[in-house]
């Protein structure tokens, strides 16, 4: 099979990708695991997202390397994310700028997994991240459990679905990225 498709995600210990309103300030991303994520996503062959979070990411990457007194994995993030070749799932988005394609389907998401330059990283995205996974879409699940419950939110998967642990990392002495794949 060529190209992988990985669900990259940040998850509370409990679960959940997002609190109740959606928000994302439980995340505890520090320099390690930044530097990490800048490394590990310029191997990605392209992002794909769900409106959501594409719309969430689209608001802040783009000009997140403007302060040249920046963060330096800020920058470097920012920059990646500017030039990867990306895809959002939505029936609704129209169109997407930053070298975004929208697709509709599932099967239109397939199709650019087959082609990209590398694997396909879904970040984030939980309702894409279902619909791959019904269809037993999902490679890799690279899962960063961040240190809090958050009680309620909205969970990665609202279904059951078993998985091997193939790796476990920690990232600045609190955040444990476990890699699964598929049974």
């Amino acid at each position: 099979m060529s190209n992988r498709i990985v669900v990259s995600v940040q998850a509370s210990v409990d679960g959940r990708v997002a609190a109740e309103d959606g928000g994302l300030d439980w995340l505890q991303v520090k320099d390690e695991l930044h530097a990490h994520f800048v490394e590990l996503h310029r191997t990605a062959g392209m992002f794909a997202y769900g409106r959501r979070t594409y719309e969430g990411m689209a608001a802040y990457w783009p000009t997140a390397d403007a302060d040249p007194a920046g963060d330096k994995f800020l920058i470097a993030y920012s920059k990646l994310w500017k030039s990867m070749p990306k895809l959002v799932l939505s029936t609704t988005l129209e169109s997407a700028g930053w070298d975004t394609t929208v697709v509709r389907t599932v099967d239109e998401l397939e199709e650019h997994r087959r082609t990209a330059g590398g694997d396909l990283y879904l970040l984030g995205s939980p309702r894409t991240i279902a619909a791959l996974a019904e269809r037993d879409l999902v490679d890799t699940y690279e899962i960063y459990v961040h240190p809090v419950v958050l009680g309620t939110g909205r969970p990665m998967l609202p279904f059951r679905r078993g998985l091997t642990l193939r790796s476990a990392q920690t990232f600045d002495g609190n955040v444990v990225k476990l890699e699964y794949t598929r049974d």
